[in-house]
């Protein structure tokens, strides 16, 4: 059996993107030096999560391969945040039976399904 325990994104918009998931999820990040250059660290309730410049992991993508989903305790709120931290909001609230939910992009166009339970 494996565990997930971090996550490395390589990321174009560095400063842009550690004041998005700062202010959006309330993580604090460490600086860190690696492979001679800057990279910033933090933690995500358990998961690691690495911010790695693009340009060092030769990442030319131009849109993420994967998604973020997230429950939140406020959509509302955290609707505001996004907008607010160069996020871009992807169609409008959906409701099923377990949730509210809509999607977004970060800063450098990851896309996130925040969750609200209904």
């Amino acid at each position: 059996m494996a565990s997930v325990i971090g996550f490395t994104l390589a990321v174009v918009k560095m400063d842009d993107m550690l004041d998005f998931y700062s202010r959006v999820f309330k993580i604090s990040f460490n600086r860190i030096q690696r492979f001679n250059t800057k990279m910033y660290q933090g933690n995500w309730d358990s998961l690691e999560l690495l911010f790695c410049p693009a340009h060092l992991a030769n990442n030319k993508a131009e849109q993420n391969r994967h998604q973020f989903n997230v429950i939140v305790d406020d959509i509302q709120k955290s609707i505001n945040l996004v907008t607010a931290n160069n996020g871009i909001l992807i169609g409008e609230i959906s409701k099923d039976e377990s949730f509210l939910s809509i999607g977004c992009y970060d800063p450098d166009k990851n896309s996130i399904v925040l969750k609200q339970y209904a």
